[in-house]
């Protein structure tokens, strides 16, 4: 039956986990009484670009970050703030695992750092409901590129019009389009249930 449903590309954050740079922007802002778009500037910023291409260390990215803010916290700390927003999204992880036993490939194409994949992997063991994918961090450029997306259509064992991509921004959704994937804007997990079921996931 799933043999001949179209590859699954997920996200990962704000799609198979919370979205944890949020949580750390608020979190940090009020731990500190920072204002909140001087700390949104280091996450989305040049700086947090820089280190999630990684093209800078971590030290270097939150030694910014300290300065920045005038913050005396260590990086450990820091970096677990960040990296503890992160949370595997019940409904989206059935969905993942179901998937997975029925035999569909599922894929991954995510701009997670390094260090936070992980530890997200050592706390969750997530990577074992995928097949396959790829982190940005590891071919230096980040979603919307079209690098990241030419190296998971490489990975996939479906061509562009067989595959789906699930994401919770439309800037990053706007190249898998071109690209001749099927997209999907994540919201939700009942919302992302139901648009599976009609693209002929019926066993989920």
């Amino acid at each position: 039956m799933s043999s001949n449903l179209p590859t699954a590309i997920f996200d990962l954050g704000g799609v198979y986990f919370t979205d944890g740079t949020d949580r750390a922007i608020n979190f940090i802002s009020d731990k500190y009484s920072l204002n909140k778009e001087i700390v949104t500037e280091i996450f989305h910023g040049e700086i947090g670009l820089l280190y999630r291409e990684n093209k800078i260390t971590i030290d270097e990215f939150w030694d910014t970050a300290k300065k920045k803010w005038q913050v005396k916290e260590s990086t450990e700390n820091l970096a677990l703030i960040w990296h503890d927003g992160y949370v595997p999204i019940d409904g989206v992880k059935k969905i993942v695992m179901r998937l997975k036993v029925e035999g569909v490939e599922i894929l991954y194409l995510s701009g997670s750092t390094k260090e936070r994949v992980k530890y997200l992997e050592e706390k969750y063991s997530f990577l074992q409901y995928f097949d396959d994918g790829v982190f940005t961090f590891s071919v230096g450029v980040r979603k919307p590129a079209s690098l990241p997306y030419e190296c998971i259509l490489e990975k996939a064992n479906n061509p562009p019009q067989n595959c789906i991509y699930v994401d919770n921004s439309l800037k990053y959704l706007a190249p898998a389009i071109d690209f001749g994937m099927k997209t999907i804007l994540y919201e939700k997990p009942d919302d992302l249930l139901k648009t599976f079921r009609k693209m002929g996931y019926d066993f989920l």
